[in-house]
């Protein structure tokens, strides 16, 4: 049996219900390994330039989609940190941020590149509905171009997903 050290954990997070699926696995993993979590939230840019109302100025819809993109990272690293339990004590104390505005899979990849990421846990379904049928899932990019392993978490009937 290959035993593995993981450092650096990522998880790549869009707020939806996978995302904080695969962060609950991931933080358990980083308990396990003493590992730090990197929380990256990618602002799509596809969002940015199909989305934007023409009463709504460029700059007014980035700012509201950084600002998604942090209460998105805020919730995982919440959850890293125990906020709200009895307990004072981070289950994981040290988590990094990052927003990053892109194309995800790509953003994901070269995030795990230049941070030396040991692996990658995220969600097997987000937010992007028909686009995902036509395009392809972002996390099934991710494993097939990612450096890192990556765990995928798939949500179950209880958690309301497949």
């Amino acid at each position: 049996m290959v035993a593995h050290d993981y450092d650096t954990i990522l998880v790549p997070t869009d707020g939806s219900e996978g995302a904080l699926l695969a962060a609950e696995h991931a933080i358990g993993l980083a308990e396990r390994y003493d590992a730090a979590v990197h929380v990256l939230a990618v602002v799509d840019v596809d969002d940015v330039a199909l989305a934007t109302p023409t009463d709504t100025g460029l700059g007014d819809l980035k700012s509201t989609l950084r600002t998604q993109a942090q209460a998105d990272i805020d919730e995982v690293v919440s959850m890293a940190r125990a906020e709200g339990h009895e307990t004072e004590e981070a289950i994981v104390p040290d988590t990094e941020e990052t927003i990053l505005v892109g194309v995800p899979h790509r953003s994901i990849v070269e995030y795990v590149e230049d941070e030396g990421v040991d692996l990658v846990v995220m969600g097997t379904h987000g937010r992007r509905g028909i686009q995902r049928v036509l395009v392809g899932s972002v996390a099934e990019r991710v494993v097939r171009t990612s450096p890192a392993p990556v765990v995928t978490v798939r949500p179950t009937d209880e958690d309301g997903g497949a």
